[in-house]
């Protein structure tokens, strides 16, 4: 009966988090509302499984403490009406209080080496999946998401998602898993080739969507990676040979597609601050740090940004300027410099874990898919710095899952059984 549990809630939060960038990023009130409800089911689910067992066995991940913290701040913000608009904030810490869901999930389900496995080949195998899909709808392209949805509010449309840079993030979270089991020693041969190519497709596309941070996030992985191999150079050359072969390979299938527009694009790296959208950026966030000056401590309001900014707009345009497009910023201006703690704390919490994942990543394959988690960490937080990701409910359910994923402790049920295996 327990397996059966196991296998249900495994499954369900995969099928939770893959639904979201298929339902174009979960940002409408449809695609929320099913998130929500979906997470808070699998609760119920996890609980009738704890009674099944006979009590609740609650594992502890260091994040419950800032996640706690930062709750606490929206509850403030609700019921002492410190909220500029309370709707808008009751509706974002709905979103929170599902993320945070999320992560209890995570940490109570993936525990165990095999579960962990299994999650690491499921971000592999569907990344690859949708950046085949990705290729195909954008070298097919007549418009439409799907061939069939129309968008009515512009965009750049890149996969399932309206903008590309939101696409360019969630492959930026999930490419390290197949780069991860590339390299891991222990797969066979025919397994690590297929992982290999299965990262360079969805490397690729986070060049062919033409995201700018997503380029940028994306080459602070490897860079990233590359350091962790030159660490253990004695021990790493075949890994960083593999390394070198991903990016020679990245490039000539790139050369191969030849995608319109790519060298034009990438050229702007070379003077980002002559980009005009880098300039609305720059001045977004000066204004943002001007709403900061009146409400210093608690701030406007979780998700209330799009909502005061118009006040604080210092340039004219006839855009909607709906997010700061630097998650940093955002969360500083909406939840003040006691939120902006608590947040600050547990990211500081996932790099802890996150560094020590570095110096055990080759013990076993679990410890290979917890550093592809923090990679992919890394590079959506790299992002966030430019643009708003994390405001996006799917790209940040599946940031908030590997976080979790990351800090999460081991059971120490499997240790004592591994333990009684070894001395017998």
């Amino acid at each position: 009966m327990g397996q059966i549990f196991d296998f249900v809630l495994a499954a369900g939060i995969c099928a939770v988090l893959g639904f979201g960038p298929l339902a174009f990023g979960a940002v409408q009130p449809w695609s929320m509302c099913i998130l929500e409800a979906a997470v808070a089911c699998l609760v119920v689910i996890w609980a009738a499984r704890e009674v099944a067992n006979g009590g609740f066995h609650i594992l502890f991940n260091p994040l419950y403490i800032p996640m706690a913290l930062f709750a606490g701040v929206v509850l403030v913000q609700l019921f002492l009406h410190q909220t500029a608009y309370w709707y808008a904030t009751w509706s974002k810490g709905l979103l929170y209080a599902c993320y945070g869901g999320l992560i209890f999930l995570v940490s109570q389900v993936f525990q165990r080496r095999k579960q962990r496995s299994a999650f690491g080949f499921f971000c592999a195998g569907y990344g690859f999946l949708l950046s085949l899909f990705a290729i195909v709808q954008q070298f097919t392209f007549n418009g439409k998401i799907y061939w069939v949805v129309a968008t009515h509010h512009g965009g750049w449309i890149y996969g399932p998602y309206v903008n590309h840079a939101y696409y360019a993030g969630l492959m930026e979270m999930l490419v390290p898993f197949p780069l991860m089991l590339a390299i891991d020693k222990r797969g066979e041969k025919a397994s690590r080739a297929f992982f290999l190519f299965a990262a360079v497709v969805m490397g690729s596309t986070i060049f062919l969507s033409q995201s700018l941070g997503g380029m940028i996030a994306f080459a602070v992985e490897l860079a990233v990676l590359s350091l962790i191999l030159f660490r253990n150079r004695r021990f790493a050359y075949r890994e960083i040979l593999l390394l070198a072969v991903l990016c020679v390979a990245l490039i000539a299938w790139l050369a191969w597609l030849r995608p319109a527009g790519l060298v034009e694009r990438i050229a702007r790296l070379l003077n980002p601050i002559s980009d005009a959208g880098a300039t609305g950026r720059v001045a977004i966030i000066k204004d943002s740090f001007r709403m900061l000056r009146q409400r210093p401590f608690l701030g406007w309001g979780l998700g209330t940004f799009s909502t005061v900014y118009p006040s604080f707009r210092s340039f004219y345009s006839n855009l909607w300027v709906n997010e700061a497009h630097n998650d940093f910023v955002q969360t500083l201006v909406e939840t003040g410099i006691v939120g902006f703690a608590f947040s600050s704390a547990f990211l500081a919490v996932l790099f802890r874990d996150g560094i020590d994942k570095l110096n055990h990543w080759r013990s076993d394959t679990q410890s290979s898919v917890g550093l592809a988690a923090f990679l992919g960490c890394i590079g959506i937080l790299v992002h966030g710095l430019v643009d708003f990701n994390l405001q996006i409910p799917a790209n940040a359910a599946f940031f908030f899952a590997l976080s979790a994923l990351v800090t999460t402790r081991r059971d120490k049920s499997e240790e004592h059984q591994e333990f009684g295996k070894v001395r017998g």
